[in-house]
């Protein structure tokens, strides 16, 4: 095992690496139940689970276990890769807290979360991967999901002419071929 669960000091408990970990390396899978979602507005987001992690379209991962304790940085040591999988993003050190950006594997636009991990670029009001400025985004790129790599070039906040727009065309995307299975 590679992890632990310890005190954080970002938020309540977080998941530590046991060993020194290698740029690349996978660090755990995230365990639980696939959960398919509408959240089509900001009632439904508010009852989405808050520790839910982005599988794909109108889908999350429950978490189980330790992958409960996945905390937020806006300089993160780790990233997901492809759906499930913790892979370093670049080395990690015996104790060191894994972090991932939780923007670059979400998708609901009715999301956001106050950010204090106090790094040097913190956004402070952490929102959707559709929110990232183009350059974060570029220079995240590599550590995005496919999936969400789509989203961002077709649904970017900046590619609507107003916030109605941009939400209307999200949410008939979200709406098309939704089936709970």
């Amino acid at each position: 095992m590679k992890i632990h669960i310890g005190k954080s000091k970002l938020h309540g408990k977080g998941i530590f690496a046991k060993r020194n970990i290698k740029k690349g390396e996978t660090i755990f899978v995230v365990e639980g139940k696939k959960v398919k979602f509408l959240i089509s507005d900001e009632k439904k987001a508010k009852v989405a689970g808050l520790n839910w992690v982005g599988y794909g379209k109108n889908t999350w991962i429950n978490p189980i276990r330790s992958s409960v304790r996945l905390n937020h940085s806006c300089d993160p040591n780790a990233f997901v890769r492809g759906r499930k999988k913790i892979a370093a993003r670049k080395n990690i050190k015996k104790g060191e807290e894994v972090l991932i950006d939780y923007s670059l594997n979400e998708g609901d636009i009715f999301w956001s979360m106050k950010c204090n991990c106090g790094t040097k670029n913190c956004r402070k009001n952490i929102k959707s991967i559709q929110f990232l400025p183009k350059t974060f985004y570029l220079k995240s790129k590599a550590y995005i999901p496919k999936y969400y790599q789509k989203v961002f070039d077709k649904f970017n906040e900046k590619n609507f002419k107003n916030p109605v727009d941009f939400r209307t065309t999200w949410v008939h995307f979200l709406k098309r071929d939704f089936v709970v299975k």
